[in-house]
């Protein structure tokens, strides 16, 4: 048992190496979980994939740039077993919050054309063919203090207002408007203006940083 927890903390520590040398860190605080990995393909390069001060990327984590496609996270904002594919640019704004198992990708993955689809299948793993340029790709945008929840998947050319919300399982596939909250698959709009929700006053530190004007 000792042998296996110490080869699991190699193994770890050697993937967190490694994400680190593929990613452009912007500060000095950081948070990152195992099984993280940051993949750059097709003539990507580290500056390719920009990380802002304090943010958190938790277990399990993707980020892939393809074709040296732009990925950027703000500051405070966190991330858990999400998955970012990238050929355009895919920016996520200051202290958005993203749940387990999301997808972000701004690019359809394979081309639609059927008889392309059937030439990709017969190359091998790796080859030009099967690389995300050739879909229908349009950068993706999510904003300030947004939380994405469990299960959801945003698609290619969406913005997201900040402030947001989008609730578990939604598929995204139109942008959605600051201070609301969408839901659903196609996604849409189910509440506004919830900036005008009053907050909690159950907690003391929020109490306190209120009363001192922060």
């Amino acid at each position: 048992m000792f042998l296996i927890n110490l080869y699991k903390k190699y193994i770890t520590k050697k993937s967190l190496s490694i994400f680190k040398k593929n990613i452009n860190l912007l500060g000095k605080s950081y948070e990152f979980g195992p099984h993280c990995y940051a993949k750059l393909l097709y003539g990507s390069q580290k500056d390719d994939i920009t990380i802002e001060d304090n943010v958190s990327i938790l277990s399990g984590c993707d980020l892939i740039s393809s074709h040296g496609g732009k990925i950027f996270l703000g500051e405070y904002c966190k991330l858990q077993n999400t998955n970012i594919l990238c050929v355009d640019r895919v920016e996520i704004g200051k202290y958005t919050a993203i749940a387990n198992n999301v997808t972000i990708s701004d690019n359809n993955n394979h081309p639609i054309n059927p008889d392309f689809r059937k030439f990709m299948r017969t190359t091998p793993h790796g080859s030009d063919a099967r690389s995300l340029i050739h879909s229908d790709h349009a950068p993706i945008k999510i904003g300030e203090n947004c939380w994405i929840g469990q299960n959801v998947r945003i698609q290619k050319g969406v913005t997201i207002g900040d402030n947001s919300i989008i609730a578990a399982n939604s598929v995204v596939t139109k942008s959605v408007p600051t201070n609301c909250i969408a839901a659903g698959n196609p996604a849409k709009v189910v509440k506004t203006d919830i900036h005008l929700i009053p907050a909690p006053t159950t907690c003391k530190e929020y109490n306190d940083y209120v009363k001192n004007g922060q």
